[in-house]
């Protein structure tokens, strides 16, 4: 065995031989650095937009976030379900299947998604109206904003899903990283997207895929590393009915859990808009960027 395989194993069988406390302390620390890092972003781009586009720009990207959960929640349908039995299978020393299941989730994450945007395009101003509620002032921005977003969304699917894979391959501050690098990349080229070029709500939209898709290369670089030995091989990427079924019925429940997330923030707006105007679902916009921040230890440490 090569030193590199010997590396790999020595850091996915630690998950069956260390103490759990000090795998929940190695594994949920960098997850929460991440996410508080994501959360912190959240902040500073509505402050950018809020400074450099107006307060209706920040009403647009709120009345967009519900559509995005949506596609945030197949990428957890997958990502999640796929992970689980991965993680299953590397106790169960079963390797050769764990290839198999990443390749279906590969294509599982690029398949599903891809239907869900084609029907956002489809139905964009009527899902922006008759669904997200976007009044008619708050519109332009948000449909700016959505169709942007809509562009590089099959990144924001994929690459949150497969790095999932890199946390229980033994390598939790490089799945960390997968989050900075993001966050970073956005916080960056917002300020000179929107104040620079002078571009307004689209600046904020480029900035979010590009830093997305650069996420998205380095997780996909990771998989083709000396870092690990597994690899995603086009021969495990035709799918098998019972395996797909398998991911699809484990990552399920998250998979609803966000959902209701969307659906609850569909309905807040809906409420906001309608009594108190387009300011209210800014100022929600604002609020609720920073409760996240205290939300995110405890979704790290799950």
């Amino acid at each position: 065995m090569s030193n590199t395989n010997m590396d790999h194993s020595g850091r996915t069988d630690r998950l069956g031989t260390e103490r759990i406390g000090k795998l929940l302390l190695d594994f949920s620390l960098p997850a929460i650095i991440g996410l508080l890092v994501n959360a912190v972003y959240n902040i500073v781009d509505r402050i950018y937009v809020g400074q450099g586009v107006d307060p209706l720009g920040i009403a647009g990207i709120s009345i967009v976030m519900p559509a995005m959960m949506v596609l945030m929640a197949m990428s957890i349908l997958i990502g999640v379900g796929a992970n689980s039995l991965f993680a299953i299978r590397l106790g169960e020393k079963r390797r050769d299947e764990v290839e198999k299941i990443m390749g279906h989730a590969f294509v599982l994450l690029f398949a599903i998604p891809c239907i869900a945007i084609a029907l956002c395009f489809i139905f964009l101003d009527d899902i922006l109206i008759h669904i997200l509620g976007a009044s008619e002032t708050v519109f332009p921005y948000a449909k700016t904003y959505f169709q942007i977003i809509l562009y590089g969304a099959i990144f924001s699917a994929v690459g949150p899903g497969i790095n999932n894979f890199i946390r229980s391959d033994g390598h939790p501050r490089t799945s960390m990283v997968t989050q900075l690098i993001g966050a970073g990349i956005n916080i960056i080229l917002d300020p000179v997207f929107i104040f620079g070029f002078g571009w307004g709500i689209a600046g904020a939209a480029w900035a979010t895929i590009i830093s997305q898709f650069i996420s998205f290369v380095w997780v996909m670089a990771y998989f083709n590393s000396k870092f690990t030995a597994l690899r995603f091989r086009p021969k495990y990427m035709k799918l098998e009915p019972r395996l797909t079924g398998t991911i699809l019925a484990m990552g399920f429940a998250p998979f609803v859990m966000q959902l209701a997330m969307s659906l609850v923030g569909v309905i807040q707006n809906h409420t906001l808009d309608a009594y108190g105007g387009d300011t209210a679902v800014s100022v929600m916009g604002i609020v609720y960027s920073v409760i996240t921040v205290f939300f995110m230890p405890l979704q790290g440490i799950t």
